[in-house]
């Protein structure tokens, strides 16, 4: 059997600017996020192509990104919501601030993405059932779905949205930065990228219980690229971390037990 050599470079188009990228990123959303910091498609559970919230549109056609090989999207056409006219990302973004169709926002620019492929598709024809049933590649745990299926059904039927600023006491609200979140424009913690910037790993234990009598970092210090290596002592003071109960420690250090 002969080894997969992946290409040194691979060459497409990002909303409709011409590119090119390393050979070795081991999926699409990883050469858009890592090397061309195109940050509105989200990771939330790469490689496995389970949640949606990295899809964009390639060719046309929606499609999570984490599980489609680089190599494979030599001379594509890739577009992503950076790329979207601006009407009509207005049009969405609107649309699911005016209908509640977005919380937390992490899941939103990828159902975005899948919703403008069938709007692109069939318009006003585009029925909520079938929208709902292309909606099973994606996972939200914030709004259930039926409010992100009324911002959808908005935006194919041309139904005009209020986003106008609420009254005051007692008049409905609007989701604070709704249209920034639902374009993916709100940044989250893996979308920051700032020159000199460190990545921290978790070294958890292999053991369910066990008393920790020393810990030797020697080997870790010594390894390729690594800064700096902390553990208990490096965090005076409390150690103890809960929503209801401080009981779940930061870090096991010398002479404590893990549990």
């Amino acid at each position: 059997m002969t080894d997969v050599v992946s290409p040194s470079s691979v060459s497409f188009t990002v909303n409709g600017v011409a590119v090119s990228v390393s050979g070795d990123h081991p999926h699409l959303l990883s050469a858009l996020r890592d090397e061309l910091n195109i940050t509105s498609a989200k990771d939330g559970c790469s490689p496995s192509g389970q949640c949606g919230c990295c899809t964009i549109m390639i060719d046309g056609k929606a499609q999570v990104s984490c599980q489609y090989p680089v190599a494979k999207a030599e001379g594509r056409a890739i577009t992503t919501l950076e790329g979207v006219d601006e009407a009509e990302r207005k049009t969405y973004s609107d649309a699911f601030a005016a209908c509640g169709g977005l919380q937390c926002g992490f899941c939103i620019p990828g159902i975005v993405m899948r919703a403008k492929s069938q709007v692109d598709k069939k318009g006003a024809d585009l029925k909520r059932e079938d929208m709902a049933r292309h909606l099973g590649a994606h996972l939200c745990r914030c709004t259930g779905y039926v409010k992100v299926l009324d911002a959808i059904e908005a935006v194919a039927q041309g139904t005009p949205v209020d986003v106008s600023l609420p009254g005051g006491v007692g008049s409905r609200g609007l989701k604070y930065e709704a249209p920034e979140l639902a374009l993916g424009d709100r940044g989250y913690v893996d979308d920051i990228r700032v020159d000199g910037m460190l990545h921290a790993a978790l070294r958890l234990t292999e053991h369910t219980r066990a008393d920790i009598i020393t810990i030797d970092t020697s080997a870790a210090e010594a390894a390729d690229g690594v800064i700096a290596v902390f553990t208990r002592r490096h965090v005076p003071g409390t150690n103890m971390v809960g929503i209801i109960h401080k009981d779940w420690p930061v870090f096991i250090g010398e002479g404590e037990r893990t549990s």
